[in-house]
């Protein structure tokens, strides 16, 4: 196996660090506990069912939010972010099955094939070369595991609305289902599934399910987070 000689981190286009205390308090809201149900469902939905044993390394792990779902999902995740302020953030809550460590995306400290899959959700929009990320990701991954991704969809109007608004995503780099497919169709057949409509918002909790599943069947482009999945 080939280790990676690089050590030097690349800045990302927007630095978290000074949020790292604050980023989980959107997620207490009503709206952003209705967006992370909807998100994680559909996540929840490509991801299928994780073997005994199996590996993930997430890439902008962050404060740990989802790395403690991909954990009880059943997988020992390694979780890794340029900044060491959202690396301590999520040390100190010790999640099951996690631990964290500083590391670039662009050139990830690992060997070859050392995971069963890799993750990134709402991460590579923030870095300078997704592209990048996305090949170190996949050099990452033992032959026949998964890539999942989690994006801000730019078709959505939230989004939209997001990068007129705040400086956060402002240098975003946005993707449309279209634009993640071909992103992906290097590596294989992805699959791809929207979440987060607008009108599943809107929606009393025990009917936004069912409203974001009729929008995927119309094949409705306006939600909020992409999904996907790619085995390589």
């Amino acid at each position: 196996m080939k280790q990676s000689a690089h050590s030097t981190h690349t800045s990302p286009v927007f630095d978290f660090s000074p949020l790292a205390g604050e980023y989980d308090k959107w997620y207490g809201t009503a709206e952003g506990h209705q967006y992370d149900l909807l998100e994680k469902r559909a996540m929840r939905h490509i991801i299928g069912q994780v073997e005994d044993g199996a590996t993930m390394l997430e890439v902008g792990a962050g404060t740990g939010w989802w790395s403690r779902f991909f954990g009880g999902l059943g997988y020992h995740v390694t979780g890794v972010d340029i900044s060491a302020e959202m690396v301590e953030t999520a040390r100190l809550k010790g999640i099951p099955h996690a631990h964290f460590q500083r590391a670039d995306g662009h050139r990830l400290p690992f060997p070859d094939h050392s995971f069963s899959a890799s993750a990134a959700v709402t991460s590579i929009e923030f870095t300078k070369d997704p592209a990048m990320v996305v090949i170190e990701m996949v050099r990452c991954i033992k032959p026949g595991g998964s890539l999942f991704l989690g994006v801000l969809n730019g078709e959505a109007p939230l989004n939209r609305e997001r990068q007129k608004k705040g400086k956060v995503f402002l240098s975003a780099r946005f993707y449309t289902a279209g634009e993640l497919y071909t992103l992906l169709s290097p590596y294989g057949k992805p699959v791809i599934r929207s979440c987060a409509f607008p009108l599943s918002i809107k929606m009393p909790l025990y009917l936004t399910g069912i409203a974001d599943d009729l929008q995927v069947l119309l094949k409705m482009s306006s939600g909020a987070f992409i999904a996907a999945r790619v085995d390589v």
